[in-house]
């Protein structure tokens, strides 16, 4: 029997425990089915998914480095992440932890298939979230354009008056004015922290100044009276805390420190990390930097044990070269016709076996039906001429409510939807496209579709996260292009896979 715990989240101030307690639910049904024996669960209530700064989260990841359970449970992806790049990077961390991860509400099974349509998941819930977004802007672009707060924090030295606008708080609003003067007369961000701190001072948030905190104060233009939120900015709709001349001169002192540093070179992502293999010693291949003689950086892929001559010899490969070698293949063998046909409807069968009853969605209904009553209740309130200030505000409140609610119903039906096989093949075959980003576009071809890359010195082997009625990774021997230290071979049919064959 395997130990297991729960990781829940809810991203909405509309949402309450009922949100938790569903998923906790689901999630404690799905192990019992499975044999899992839950030992914990991390919960984490009003945070946005499309964030890993989330401490129940991130209490999670560490404890897993300490080996203390053997599977993570969630309801669905969205849950886990919305962001496709901190997903990949929790989930590999899991895996080098030897740590499974559930979905309980989504049938993704285990099989190489199932990362795909994982993939294709996480990308509909980072949609349905940037969606969502956009919608809840709309929603608080008509207080941006008066000048009124909007939620968050706020800035150190102000407070929120009665009618939403901002309002200087005296006392803090003396540490604002220290830092602007202390940085003006060159003292360092540490020197400001320790007076501040000193004279007994707090951050917004209550907490002791430190160096990270002074650059957050001096270029916030706020402090002039500058209104921000979005692309909306409006010129001297909040009360000014420091001149317009003060705060030019700190803006010419911090680009003079910024100047005095050197500029931190680019780190080098390595796209197969990972995922490539020596093909003698079966090591996995890390990659490297160099510098040649004229200073340009050069980038490779290193068998460990090559590199440190501990029994192979294995040669260096050029990172660039290597990574668009397996994306050219990639898309010249999976990227096809009868292989993308084959995996939307693998994909679409994996969804009709346990098509799962969509509890958010009920939950959602039940919340728009209660608002929609009590905005009936109120406006049959008012015109019977109940005698009462409060029911116009909380009309509004209502009428607020009902418009986030309707958007909340109509991403939890959207998460219930099954793609079609049309419907896959079609999102497939947008990695046919490039885009703008084309280091974006590699990761993406790579994470959800490569397993793992074998590299001998005359060929290539590449396994597929596809299979067909067989039971290991699909494999296809794939050609090498004439490079200094390969030689030039003949490209073998692939096996375990869709019988592709091509002559050199």
């Amino acid at each position: 029997m395997k130990w297991a715990v729960i990781y829940a989240r809810y991203s909405s101030s509309n949402q309450t425990e009922q949100s938790i307690e569903g998923q906790v639910r689901v999630c404690s049904e799905y192990a019992k089915a499975k044999g899992l024996t839950i030992i914990g669960e991390y919960i984490d209530r009003t945070i946005s998914g499309r964030t890993d700064n989330r401490p129940d989260f991130q209490r999670l990841m560490q404890d897993c480095s300490k080996h203390m359970f053997e599977a993570v449970i969630v309801y669905r992806t969205d849950r886990f992440a919305r962001n496709k790049y901190d997903s990949a990077i929790y989930k590999r961390h899991l895996k080098k932890c030897n740590i499974e991860l559930h979905y309980a509400a989504e049938p993704i099974p285990e099989r190489p298939e199932g990362i795909i349509l994982e993939s294709l998941m996480e990308g509909l819930a980072e949609y349905y979230s940037a969606e969502l977004s956009q919608k809840i802007k709309r929603g608080i672009r008509k207080s941006a354009l008066k000048g009124k707060a909007t939620g968050g924090n706020i800035a150190l030295g102000y407070k929120i008056g009665p009618d939403k606008s901002f309002v200087i708080d005296e006392k803090s609003a003396e540490a604002v004015k220290i830092a602007f003067d202390m940085f003006v007369r060159h003292k360092t961000n540490a020197e400001i922290c320790e007076y501040l701190n000193g004279l007994g001072l707090r951050t917004s948030r209550g907490n002791p100044f430190m160096k990270s905190s002074v650059p957050r104060i001096i270029q916030n233009e706020k402090y002039i009276g500058v209104y921000k939120c979005g692309n909306i900015r409006l010129e001297d709709a909040v009360p000014p805390i420091v001149s317009k001349e003060v705060f030019l001169m700190v803006q010419k002192e911090n680009a003079r420190r910024r100047t005095s540093k050197q500029a931190a070179r680019p780190r080098a992502e390595y796209l197969l990390s990972g995922k490539l293999f020596c093909g003698h010693c079966k090591k996995k291949m890390t990659g490297v930097s160099g510098t040649g003689k004229c200073g340009g950086k050069f980038y490779y892929y290193y068998c460990p044990l090559a590199r440190y001559k501990k029994g192979c010899a294995k040669k260096q490969v050029p990172k660039d070269w290597l990574e668009d070698l397996v994306i050219t293949e990639t898309l010249s063998h999976i990227l096809q016709p009868d292989a993308v046909n084959y995996i939307a409807n693998a994909c679409y069968e994996i969804q009709l076996k346990d098509k799962s009853r969509n509890e958010e969605e009920e939950f959602y209904r039940r919340r728009l039906a209660d608002n929609k009553k009590a905005i009936t209740n109120t406006l049959k309130a008012i015109e019977a001429g109940v005698d009462t200030m409060s029911l116009p505000a909380r009309l509004k409140e209502l009428e607020v409510e009902q418009l986030q609610l309707g958007d909340a119903l109509a991403e939890a039906k959207a998460k219930n939807i099954v793609l079609t096989p049309e419907h896959i093949e079609f999102m497939l075959m947008q990695y046919m496209n490039k885009g703008e980003d084309e280091q974006a576009y590699k990761k993406e071809i790579i994470e959800c579709f490569v397993s793992k890359v074998y590299l001998y010195d005359d060929r290539l082997v590449i396994y597929y996260n596809i299979n067909k009625n067989q039971p290991e990774l699909a494999e296809s021997d794939l050609s090498l292009l004439e490079s200094d230290g390969f030689d030039q071979c003949d490209l073998c049919s692939s096996k375990n896979s869709f019988n592709f064959t091509s002559c050199p």
